[in-house]
């Protein structure tokens, strides 16, 4: 593929993934009742709200902006572990929506694969 063609797939698929973080940040860090209700619903305490939140906007804005790639890099690590973590404690609370986090896992890969692309093109 072109480097063109990666640059826009990467958007693609980055995209939601930086939407979905900055959508958790605020929903998270605002004590959203919703949030409140479904991390209560998995066993969570409420205060992982005050973590995960600023994680998440962190996250995206790593995602967003090029200038630190081993910041992105942690990204990308911290986006699948949230990820992983959510999806499984779903499957294990026996949620009937437990697919949902491991679909930003795919896009999470896909976007890391694109982006490291990306970087070799550059060397």
């Amino acid at each position: 593929m072109s480097k063109k063609t990666n640059q826009i797939l990467y958007w693609i698929f980055t995209a939601p993934i930086i939407a979905g973080n900055l959508f958790g940040a605020y929903a998270y860090t605002s004590q959203n009742p919703q949030v409140l209700e479904g991390l209560g619903h998995l066993g969570y305490p409420g205060y992982i709200t005050y973590i995960l939140g600023p994680a998440k906007g962190l996250s995206a804005l790593a995602l967003l902006f090029p200038k630190f790639p081993r910041l992105k890099e942690w990204a990308y690590a911290g986006i699948t572990f949230n990820v992983l973590g959510a999806g499984l404690s779903h499957l294990l609370a026996g949620d009937p929506n437990y697919p949902t986090p491991f679909v930003s896992l795919i896009l999470c890969s896909v976007s890391y694969v694109l982006w490291r692309k990306l970087e070799a093109a550059k060397a």
